[in-house]
């Protein structure tokens, strides 16, 4: 593992160099919009503030902008060349700024699609982020282990007991989870074979959405 793995320098290089979109970036953050979605909850004719909080190049907001047409869309995220490839791309249909989530502006709603797991002070964002807005969804990968080389935290139901109260939902999300023939090919069908030799059964990836009501009224 490198040592400044979840730096903002570590996220400058992967954007600036095109790692990122070489490994279908833009494609899995688009899927995990697509995919979170239904379980969101928001009206399709809300018309207050939504933010993409670690937005990435922006591929949620064409999703968004679809889904909430009356919405202003903002996205944040740490890496300047993030923002400037967002502003290049998505600038006609949201505004973007750059920073952690100590410059959160105040908003209606935050979106933290996959981001929390990246992050060893992840109690704090959350602190944070509730006082920024009224409904606050982190999504993020559910019971995961053994983890991802970027990732620092694996969650459950209770990860965050006791830091204010939340409703979770647990479901699959194409850009995490196996779909299609995938599904039946790296899970069923290996099942099957790993069942007769006696070994521990595969488990579908899923995904696990926190929904707190923010602080501002």
């Amino acid at each position: 593992m490198q040592n400044n793995i979840n730096t903002q320098e570590y996220w400058e290089q992967r954007f600036s160099s095109g790692d990122w979109e070489a490994n279908r970036g833009r494609w899995q953050t688009a899927s995990f919009a697509r995919g979170q979605l239904p379980y969101l909850g928001i009206p399709r004719n809300f018309a207050g503030v939504v933010l993409d909080f670690g937005c990435g190049l922006g591929d949620a907001m064409p999703i968004y902008r679809e889904s909430f047409p009356k919405a202003r869309l903002m996205g944040i995220d740490i890496s300047p060349r993030a923002i400037e490839l967002c502003q290049q791309k998505y600038g006609n249909m949201a505004t973007f700024m750059q920073g952690d989530f100590r410059v959160v502006p105040p908003v209606d709603i935050i979106i933290a699609s996959n981001v929390l797991e990246h992050l060893s002070q992840d109690r704090e964002v959350v602190r944070t982020l509730l006082s920024r807005c009224k409904d606050l969804y982190i999504i993020v990968p559910y019971k995961e282990w053994p983890l991802y080389p970027e990732h620092v935290n694996t969650y459950d139901e209770n990860y965050f007991s006791g830091l204010s109260d939340y409703e979770w939902k647990v479901f699959p999300c194409e850009g995490w989870s196996s779909y299609g023939r995938h599904l039946w090919y790296e899970i069923r069908i290996k099942n099957i074979v790993r069942y007769l030799l006696g070994r521990q059964l595969l488990r579908r990836a899923m995904q696990i959405m926190f929904h707190f009501r923010g602080l501002l009224k």
